[in-house]
């Protein structure tokens, strides 16, 4: 009798659990690894936005400060896009169908906007501070090739072209973030 009571007891606790007695809220549905591997992603994005943002106040009557606040600008651009091609690298590969394209693509882009930006720090550490008028022009003449890094849409465009990826992009929660969606 006591074994009968027990066995439907523990019958009717395996039926409680499956159906998630005991639990006011539903248990989390598991994420799906296109949507943990392109969140990591955005984490790498997330954490180096700001110092992509952040443009030193500059004097054009103090060329030799501005082109330091410049340089040290540069550098830090620099930084920043080896993060988060750092960041996408060690996400691994993209559990997705055809990821790895979109994945090339992204780190061409950024290796292409590092290209581009050392490029430029060169040039302006060249510059001579000694000419106000000068220093002027040249920064001028910089322009053009420091507002293509600035026209970028950044490397999560490029792995968006993916439609598993663009997909697991709108669920994982750093990424909505990015998007400003809740």
């Amino acid at each position: 009798m006591v074994g009968r009571a027990l066995a439907v007891v523990f019958s009717g606790l395996l039926v409680c659990a499956a159906a998630g007695c005991g639990s006011d809220s539903p248990a989390p549905a598991p994420q799906a690894p296109a949507v943990g591997w392109v969140d990591r992603v955005c984490q790498a994005v997330e954490a180096n936005g700001a110092r992509l943002s952040a443009l030193p106040p500059i004097d054009p009557g103090k060329p030799a400060e501005a082109r330091d606040g410049l340089l040290a600008f540069l550098g830090t651009l620099s930084e920043a896009l080896t993060s988060v091609n750092d960041g996408i690298t060690g996400a691994g590969a993209p559990p997705v169908a055809n990821g790895g394209p979109a994945v090339d693509k992204a780190l061409a882009g950024i290796d292409g906007a590092k290209t581009s930006l050392d490029s430029a720090k060169s040039k302006l550490a060249a510059i001579p501070v000694t000419d106000p008028v000068a220093f002027q022009a040249a920064i001028t003449e910089l322009g053009p090739s420091l507002g293509a890094l600035t026209d970028s849409d950044g490397p999560l465009k490029d792995l968006r072209e993916n439609p598993e990826i663009n997909d697991a992009y709108a669920k994982a929660p750093t990424c909505r973030k990015l998007d400003g969606t809740p």
